[in-house]
């Protein structure tokens, strides 16, 4: 979603490779001039300006293997955040997953219990309807026939009223669904 690397490192190979060329061609120039059989002032001053042109190519060939250097770190920058948003999108992915269903399939069961078995997942609502004195009738949420606490089902459904539906596969949007499900207290 972000781009393709391997373009912008080959980009930068291409800079290198051109700054080379810059030194090679500095190099050869400089060798020329300082070959030059002629003796004098004019001769001198040839190879002078040669030296000097050859620094300055130097110069921007250094420059070239910066913009080098700051187009692979850019890149190697970028792979981070996308393995970073690959890593939340995979957390992130399956509570959505998780909540959704729990959402979705959570079904609310009243039922006639003995007193002593109320646990923290029930709700106790009134006597129990066979009359039984020490049974009570609760209300539960049930996935799978599993009980399921109040603030579970009340985090998914909150997590996915937030986010409906998931982003793209890539999408920096997932680092955002990881936060909220974090705020949410889901997962």
């Amino acid at each position: 979603m972000y781009g393709e690397m391997a373009q912008l490192r080959a980009k930068a190979r291409a800079l290198r490779d051109d700054a080379d060329g810059l030194r090679s061609r500095a190099s050869a120039l400089v060798a020329q001039a300082d070959g030059l059989s002629s003796a004098g002032k004019a001769a001198d001053a040839v190879r002078r300006r040669v030296q000097e042109s050859g620094t300055e190519l130097g110069k921007k060939a250094q420059l070239l293997d910066e913009a080098a250097d700051a187009l692979d770190a850019h890149a190697k920058a970028v792979d981070a955040v996308k393995a970073q948003i690959a890593e939340a999108e995979r957390i992130a992915r399956d509570l959505w997953n998780q909540a959704a269903h729990l959402a979705a399939n959570v079904v609310n069961a009243v039922k006639d219990v003995a007193s002593n078995a109320v646990n923290g997942f029930m709700q106790v609502i009134g006597a129990a309807g066979s009359g039984e004195p020490d049974h009570v009738r609760v209300s539960v949420h049930e996935l799978g026939g599993q009980q399921v606490s109040d603030g579970q089902v009340a985090s998914a459904k909150s997590f996915i009223a937030q986010v409906p539906s998931p982003p793209p596969s890539g999408s920096k949007d997932w680092v955002d669904v990881r936060g909220a499900a974090i705020r949410n207290g889901v997962g």
